[in-house]
């Protein structure tokens, strides 16, 4: 696929180094400028997630948003 709607990511950066961990991560921010895909990511990586539009946990099998959550 060229051009999908939406690209997932299993801890795409959970065996590199800081520095590695962060190209991939723009490149894949910009991947999802470029072609307009969502970006669904999972990850442990906190400073990452912190820089995604939207932030979701999974506690005990439930979805929450993590800007709801103290």
């Amino acid at each position: 696929m060229t051009q999908p709607a939406c690209i997932l990511a299993d801890e795409p950066t959970g065996n590199l180094d800081r520095q590695t961990a962060e190209n991939v991560f723009n490149l894949m921010l910009e991947l999802n400028q470029k072609i307009n895909a969502s970006l669904i990511i999972v990850t442990h990586d906190a400073r990452l997630a912190n820089r995604a539009q939207r932030i979701q946990q999974l506690i005990d099998g439930v979805l929450y948003d993590a800007s709801t959550m103290d």
